[in-house]
């Protein structure tokens, strides 16, 4: 299984691309408003590694060449989820480096999104626990709900289905700030900030486990189905 793991991540070369690419992008976008790159970037860089392996994997039709050989179809399966989450943690180690050095070097952006949606009002009371929990929610959303699709309709209509499902489950912190206004996100950072909001975050974090659990099982369930 974990030759698996080291194929995808050896045949994505071009992650490192991709990932420059984003963090420079969101950084221009979202200068003033940092809290949000680090929201914004994890699950669109997953996104981005599973949908380039994924197609790798249709173009040289590897799905018939891994069931010819001694390899179990849970692992294949297991083996996405893995990748997901090793590229995840590179990633957001990436961000920081490269948000780091871009302010370093006094690079400007851009701040029309912020003027548009007043951003910066909710990024200044964003604190580690909840940009971790909207990031890890948004990346768990995407990971939970792609492989399932992936595995059951395989790559060409798991691409058309997620293309833009994808940018809106990485833009749904921003989309809820926008739905239910400033204030009351600034009451849900303070709640989360409290003793109260640490145990609401325990249990999201469970619930998220919960949702991985149950992706894989789906996930496993429909590719010993699926007819290769």
């Amino acid at each position: 299984m974990f030759k698996l793991v080291a194929k995808d991540i050896t045949l994505s070369k071009g992650i490192f691309m991709t990932v420059l690419t984003h963090c420079l992008v969101i950084n221009l976008f979202f200068y003033n408003t940092p809290s949000f790159i680090y929201i914004i970037i994890p699950p669109l860089i997953v996104y981005e590694f599973f949908k380039d392996s994924c197609a790798y994997d249709y173009k040289y039709n590897l799905d018939i060449m891994f069931n010819s050989l001694p390899v179990n179809r849970r692992e294949i399966v297991y083996s996405k989820y893995i990748e997901s989450i090793i590229v995840f943690i590179l990633g957001l180690i990436s961000i920081i480096i490269f948000t780091f050095a871009f302010r370093s070097i006094g690079l400007q952006g851009f701040d029309f999104i912020n003027k548009l949606i007043n951003l910066n009002t909710v990024d200044k009371f964003m604190n580690f626990q909840s940009i971790t929990m909207s990031y890890l929610i948004s990346t768990v959303v995407l990971i939970s709900v792609y492989f399932p699709i992936y595995f059951r309709f395989k790559y060409i209509k798991a691409r058309n289905i997620f293309g833009i499902v994808s940018i809106i489950i990485s833009f749904i912190p921003i989309l809820f700030i926008k739905i239910i206004g400033n204030e009351n996100t600034y009451k849900l950072i303070k709640y989360f900030s409290g003793e109260s909001g640490v145990i609401v975050s325990i249990l999201v974090i469970c619930i998220l486990i919960l949702a991985v659990y149950i992706s894989i099982r789906v996930s496993v369930k429909f590719y010993n189905n699926i007819d290769l």
